[in-house]
């Protein structure tokens, strides 16, 4: 992938079997040194180029740079004055920047610069030392060097890399304009170069960090049709097939996986292409065939990272389409027992103490809904026993039969939300900005920051047995603040010291749960509506209220509903953190809207 390995000692091509023929007998030993040292270093480029981008080398090519950067050494230790030793010096350096011995490799390039600034090779050492600074974070220094290369009249074999190299160096910046600009100039004005395949691959990238899906995809679409490795190729492919789903074109999506999953034999390239295949399903709805394609992975491919996270996801679908926790849970055990030190496993068992949570917390509600019923007929007449309409302060038996029922019963409707979690290689797409405690860098994270509670439970949490753990909370339990610490003496602070009602508590941990666990805003709202229509009164309506507000901003797409939301945390609860944070909300959108 890196142009300067591939410029390094071309003057000496066409002149190579004269000068073997006129050296000396000493010289045949230290040219054949440093023939065998850019033999291994080229194997090693070739490897570099099958793997995918941003993946770690292999073994093999770790080897063939050890390899390479022994023999460079020798002569330069051995034979300084040499005509080959300012090539061993370059190789040396380049090998150590692909072994990223960064500081090693700035070290010998600096030398290359001061000992042969006469030399021919003297835009490969500039180029390649360009490159180290980028990575050691220093891209204004970087460019430096690779301005002249870039400007160059007539152009020099390195101009097109030196531009390409500028682009990064604006991404690394975060100046992703200038950095599309650039990249758009090497395909204006290099129509011949052979990085134009990466060109668009990394446009594409910076394309993904401004957030322009549109043009990532053309750009991942065109990677293609120019000429580079077959690697690149597929890679472009299963991007631009995640940043379809990302569009909301799970279709689309499949279309490009189809056809990969015909032409890949790569068993590995298969399980990759399969596991977004069933996201795609997923995404358009046919939960069924996603599980079958899930399925016939896990079959294909036993005991593998692949097929733990196949039944990961199947785990997803039970859990998440059809409310069928045994069979979630089941899923979530294959998941461990197929690869148990994988992604998926972890995952899978994280999963696992959600879903013991959540019944913990279900169990919770009924316990307390029971005993307010038994107390309840106690207190009437005998006469009228079980005749009498529940006071306004209990929940009513419709209501908390919906509530159970809505989560708990195994052959529940399919909902048409999908977590959308998965191993792939990242994008950098991760559009949900929270975490699993807590809002996070989204718009309204202070607003989030206001009613957002520890939604975990004991230390114990953490213990292998999941199902052991007592996950109904404590009637003196109280409320653990999450993000940045609210004002000293605010409203907030006082909250937080103050018992809360378990079955209220259990209700928003619920919410909470299904908000920040399971990514499923609609639930999450339901069961925040419970605790502000049912416990009015408690100290966490004020939170759940202004929960409500921020799902139908960010989540539900509600921007009507959200500021009629919002004013009625501000009226409802004046002289607080969450009215104040309720009407900063409110500025926000409205600042929004004037933009």
């Amino acid at each position: 992938m890196e142009g300067a390995a591939r410029a390094v000692s071309k003057r000496r091509l066409i002149t190579l079997t004269l000068a073997v023929i006129l050296v000396l007998p000493t010289g045949c030993v230290y040219y054949n040194t440093f023939y065998h040292a850019r033999s291994a270093a080229r194997e090693a480029e070739i490897l570099r180029e099958a793997r995918p981008p941003e993946t770690p080398p292999s073994s093999a090519e770790l080897d063939l740079l050890e390899r390479a950067a022994e023999k460079c050494g020798r002569v330069i230790q051995l034979h300084p004055e040499s005509a080959w030793a300012d090539d061993a010096l370059l190789l040396l350096g380049t090998t150590h920047y692909h072994q990223e011995r960064y500081e090693s490799a700035e070290r010998r390039l600096s030398e290359f610069l001061t000992h042969y600034p006469e030399s021919d090779l003297l835009p490969d050492a500039q180029y390649m030392l360009a490159s180290v600074l980028l990575k050691r974070g220093n891209p204004v220094l970087a460019e430096t060097y690779l301005e002249p290369l870039a400007e160059a009249q007539p152009r020099h074999r390195l101009s097109d890399d030196a531009l390409v190299l500028i682009g990064r160096a604006y991404h690394d910046r975060k100046q992703y304009d200038e950095a599309a600009e650039a990249y758009e100039r090497v395909l204006e004005q290099f129509s011949g170069s052979d990085r134009r395949a990466e060109v668009r691959f990394l446009s594409a990238e910076n394309y993904l960090a401004m957030d322009d899906l549109d043009s990532a995809a053309i750009q991942y679409s065109l990677v293609p049709s120019e000429r580079g490795s077959r690697t690149l190729a597929f890679e472009s492919r299963m991007r631009l097939a995640q940043v379809d789903l990302e569009r909301g074109r799970p279709d689309e999506s499949l279309e490009v996986l189809n056809e990969l999953e015909r032409r890949t034999d790569d068993r590995d390239e298969l399980d990759r292409v399969q596991l977004l295949k069933g996201r795609a399903l997923e995404g358009e709805g046919d939960v069924a065939e996603a599980i079958a394609t899930y399925e016939n992975l896990a079959a294909s491919h036993k005991r593998s990272d692949a097929s733990a996270e196949a039944f990961y996801r199947i785990g997803l679908i039970h859990r998440d389409h059809y409310e069928q926790l045994d069979a979630a849970i089941e899923s979530f055990q294959s998941a461990k027992e197929e690869a148990s030190r994988s992604d998926a496993a972890a995952l899978a068992n994280e999963a696992t103490r959600d879903i013991e949570k959540l019944r913990g917390f279900l169990a919770t509600i009924e316990e307390s809904e029971r005993a307010e019923e038994e107390a309840l007929e106690g207190s009437l007449p005998e006469e009228s026993e079980g005749e009498g309409m529940p006071d306004a302060g209990s929940p009513d038996a419709e209501g908390s039969g919906t509530l159970v029922e809505e989560i708990d019963h195994p052959e529940g409707a399919v909902d048409d939300t999908v977590s959308h979690v998965t191993l792939i290689p990242s994008l950098d797409l991760d559009t949900a900005g929270v975490d699993s405690m807590g809002l996070a860098a989204t718009a309204g994270a202070d607003t989030a920051a206001a009613y957002a509670v520890d939604t975990t439970d004991a230390s114990a949490m953490d213990t292998a047995d999941a199902s052991a753990v007592d996950t109904t909370a404590a009637p003196d339990d109280t409320m653990a603040l999450q993000g940045p610490e609210p004002p000293a003496g605010s409203a907030e602070e006082v909250i937080a010291e103050e018992p809360v009602d378990e079955i209220a508590l259990a209700r928003f941990r619920m919410a909470e749960l299904y908000l920040f666990r399971f990514d499923d805003a609609e639930r999450a709202r339901t069961h925040y509506e419970s605790v502000v229509e049912q416990h009015p009164d408690s100290p966490l309506a004020p939170k759940a209220a202004l929960a409500l507000a921020w799902i139908m901003e960010t989540h539900l797409d509600d921007p009507y509903g959200a500021r009629a939301a919002y004013r009625s945390v501000a009226s409802d609860y004046p002289d607080t953190d969450f009215a104040a944070a309720a009407s900063e909300a409110l500025e926000r959108m409205s600042a929004s809207e004037a933009d």
